[in-house]
């Protein structure tokens, strides 16, 4: 047991199906209990009418703002009244209120034709009374059996699309529910072809259970058992992280077997060297503001990359990998759509920063000239868009989902030639067979006029971060070396430079210019090493290569992998 066949997600809290058991974020070193929060609306949600959270949730449909759509969906479900449906006519079987204002977990299922789930009940110390079912695109039978031994009664429930189910009292702890794994369902007498369904089912999280002596550890005496539901985890924003594996997490995860189809070699890929974590990672981390503010804002982009993006067809989905602060959004957003990933949360807090967020001006990302020409749903999008923190080596995005991907200025931060396979075969498995890739990385050779020179391969380019865009770090990061914090003592008399340069390793204080020099890594390539390097991915095609200012651009397709 504990193995799933099905594509899950988990929101607010993880359920674990080893232990058949909810993770109650209590373990802070525990990887397996990272999951988003669940979406949440306005923090005045409380004080709104069930009118007004539906005209919130439609104008968020219009807008194509999915993460808002959830948290409207979630929180009318917590305000539905079970007891206003149940009956048969005019006769209501109960008057009293059933409503779930707890509601603090969620799990996404997907289930393809043929795909179904065993007879069970919900672990009854992990969930409390009250399982709600949201089927999305296919309706299914769902068949409920009594749990106990001597009571033969089985119940067939069709559950349509856009329907909500509910299973409480009995039906929650005194029967099983199950789907049968089959291609078809047959609901009145006629024969129904399975589809793609998708199930949101919300429940209640409890905390650990408190037992009187006389309770047995997963009995049906509910009285016997003191728990309460757990602390709502949520957010009115699309969060950028969440499950990301430490380096001691992802041995564990080798060590179990759960990274069985990689070699050597691809496993090796996996961990971030520590290069790319002090000078890369960290760097970027803390010069993320002056970043957008220089660069970002100002909407200078690639003239290849420009023309790469306008030749896809309309609509297409493009991942954009390496996004940073999100500059090659909005011309993404002309013709299509966007999915961005950066390993700095920082850099996409400034690309995901919501427009109402006055407080904020210097980070607004939808505010530069390149977004003028979007319309009032594109520019919806680029204030809200949907980005993750995540490294280039494992995209958090299923295969062939996108028609196309970006990477621009990414590879030439990769410290090893296995990271930098690593990567293109990720832009090539989510890319789907005949969709587009354009990578850009910097050149070892420049121009005879660029104030740049490069004397090898590897090497530590200066970054001059000004002292009005930086954050003093309050606490140690692994990422910066381990650091300690600055205590008062140290910190009189020093401004924010110097005791930022203090916190990074290889970072000087100028204190003429009053400037903290960072230190980034680069690995400059070659002409025809870009080239070299895709040629060794199966179903990645070279189609061209050229130079520009100083960078090496290469356009790719994805093709079929013979035998695959």
């Amino acid at each position: 047991g504990g193995h799933i066949k099905r594509r899950v997600q988990h929101y607010g809290y993880v359920f674990d199906y080893k232990s058949s058991d909810v993770l109650r974020r209590d373990d802070e070193e525990d990887d397996r209990q990272n999951c988003p929060p669940l979406p949440r609306m306005d923090a005045n949600v409380e004080g709104m009418t069930d009118e007004e959270v539906d005209a919130w949730t439609e104008g968020a449909v219009r807008d194509v703002r999915v993460w808002d759509v959830l948290a409207g969906v979630t929180e009318r479900t917590r305000r539905f009244d079970v007891s206003s449906s149940l009956g048969v006519g005019n006769t209501k079987l109960d008057t009293r209120s059933q409503t779930h204002p707890h509601l603090n977990q969620l799990t996404v299922n997907e289930y393809n034709p043929g795909e179904g789930i065993g007879s069970h009940v919900d672990t009854v110390t992990a969930f409390g009374d009250g399982l709600l079912v949201i089927t999305l695109n296919g309706g299914i039978v769902m068949e409920l059996r009594a749990a106990a031994a001597d009571d033969d009664t089985r119940k067939l429930v069709y559950l349509p699309p856009r329907s909500l189910a509910v299973l409480s009292g009995d039906a929650r702890y005194k029967y099983e529910h199950m789907i049968v794994s089959r291609m078809t369902d047959t609901v009145d007498g006629e024969i129904l072809p399975r589809k793609l369904r998708v199930s949101l089912t919300l429940r209640t999280a409890l905390t650990a259970p408190v037992f009187d002596g006389t309770a047995e550890k997963f009995s049906l005496a509910r009285s016997k058992v003191r728990q309460s539901p757990l602390p709502k985890y949520e957010s009115k924003v699309f969060p950028p992280r969440w499950g990301q594996l430490s380096d001691a997490a992802l041995a564990n995860a080798i060590q179990e077997g759960r990274h069985d189809n990689q070699s050597s070699s691809d496993r090796s890929a996996l961990f971030t060297p520590t290069t790319e974590s002090k000078h890369v990672h960290a760097v970027y981390d803390a010069i993320a503001t002056q970043w957008h503010n220089t660069r970002g804002k100002r909407g200078v982009l690639w003239p290849g990359t420009i023309q790469f993006l306008q030749n896809l067809p309309p609509g297409s989905i493009v991942a954009d990998v390496g996004c940073g602060d999100g500059k090659y959004f909005a011309e993404i957003l002309k013709n299509s759509y966007v999915i961005g990933t950066d390993i700095s949360e920082p850099l996409l807090r400034t690309a995901a920063t919501d427009d109402n967020d006055t407080a904020n001006e210097s980070h607004k990302s939808a505010d530069g000239p390149q977004y003028a020409f979007l319309s009032k749903e594109k520019r919806a999008l680029s204030a809200n868009p949907a980005v993750a923190v995540a490294d280039c080596i494992h995209v958090p995005l299923r295969s062939g989902s996108c028609d196309a991907a970006i990477c621009i200025a990414v590879m030439h931060h990769l410290s090893t030639e296995g990271r930098r396979i690593r990567c293109l075969s990720e832009l090539r498995r989510i890319v789907k067979v005949g969709g587009m890739i354009n990578v850009q990385a910097w050149a070892l050779d420049q121009d005879d006029n660029s104030k740049r020179k490069f004397h090898g391969t590897d090497v530590l380019v200066p970054f001059n971060a000004q002292p009005k865009h930086l954050k003093t770090p309050s606490k140690p990061n692994e990422n910066n070396g381990g650091a300690h914090a600055i205590s008062p003592i140290e910190s009189k008399g020093k401004g924010v430079a110097e005791m930022v340069a203090e916190q990074y390793a290889g970072a000087a204080f100028d204190s003429q210019k009053n400037l903290v020099i960072f230190q980034r890594y680069c690995h400059m390539y070659r002409q025809g090493e870009l080239e070299s390097l895709c040629e060794r991915v199966p179903g990645l095609q070279v189609l061209g290569s050229s130079f520009e200012k100083g960078n090496y651009v290469v356009s790719l397709r994805v093709c079929e992998v013979e035998g695959s």
